[in-house]
């Protein structure tokens, strides 16, 4: 499993899924860590760069930033974001970042850790590089929001049940308990699971659902479909999301395990 965007999907990607979804959570996050100045942050499966921003305002001019991912084109646009920042990016699988041991003072991760291809060399990696009493923070959906459920109920009867499985497939993430017992496998200490949940406000289904869609790995095989399908699928969100409205918002609730480790 792996989060591959293409075409204009990252740029709507960061205009619209973070300041919405991704912006919070990655302030949410970063409480865990307690950055200072000078620090030295790689930040795993960073995307368009939103951690990676604020975890840089965070160490300051004397800190060192490092932003990890393995889409090009999700880096493409984290390096036209912070052009005025000294940001290091590497384009890497997380099992190779390239890193001098014990370099890092934190490691973090938004969203990233569930579509590691191999979550065990991930964290033996993350360890090396870290110094000792280094630490690590990496937030994870807990499972699926009322709107990712309706997104995901349309796409099966509108688009097909294998594409329903790919977009399924984003929330389908480890429970808190194995995510403790994986993190004290690979060797951090006073391992923690907190649960975060934060109310979400979004933009009405006939405007968000193309939105949302378009900044998704599915992109493709939603813009195939015919117009009216589109307008069917949409319908069909907006149908079940009918209790989640709120003047011209939908608004739901949505949860995180953050899981928590020093080296």
């Amino acid at each position: 499993m792996s989060f591959q965007l293409s075409g204009n999907a990252p740029e709507i990607y960061e205009n619209i899924m973070v300041p919405l979804w991704f912006g919070r959570w990655a302030e949410a996050l970063l409480t865990f860590v307690s950055l200072k100045a000078g620090e030295t942050v790689l930040d795993v499966a960073c995307g368009t760069g939103v951690t990676t921003r604020i975890a840089k305002r965070d160490v300051g001019s004397d800190g060192r930033v490092i932003g990890l991912d393995i889409n090009g084109g999700m880096l493409a646009k984290a390096r036209e974001l912070a052009a005025d920042m000294d940001i290091t990016w590497i384009e890497s699988d997380v099992i190779e970042t390239g890193l001098s041991e014990q370099s890092v003072n934190a490691v973090i991760s938004q969203h990233g850790y569930h579509y590691f291809p191999d979550q065990p060399a991930a964290l033996a990696e993350f360890n090396r590089v870290l110094v000792p009493s280094g630490r690590i923070a990496m937030s994870i959906w807990d499972g699926h929001s009322a709107y990712t459920k309706a997104i995901c109920s349309a796409v099966e009867k509108f688009i097909s049940p294998e594409i329903a499985r790919k977009q399924r497939s984003q929330r389908e993430t480890p429970s808190a308990e194995r995510l403790i017992a994986s993190f004290s496998e690979a060797g951090f200490r006073n391992v923690a699971v907190v649960r975060q949940k934060l109310l979400i406000k979004v933009p009405l289904a006939a405007k968000f659902v193309p939105l949302h869609l378009g900044s998704m790995p599915i992109a493709s095989s939603f813009h195939k479909l015919p117009d009216e399908k589109k307008e069917e699928l949409i319908a069909d969100v907006a149908d079940a999301l009918r209790g989640n409205i709120v003047g011209d918002q939908l608004v739901y609730l949505d949860v995180v395990n953050v899981v928590t480790g020093i080296k």
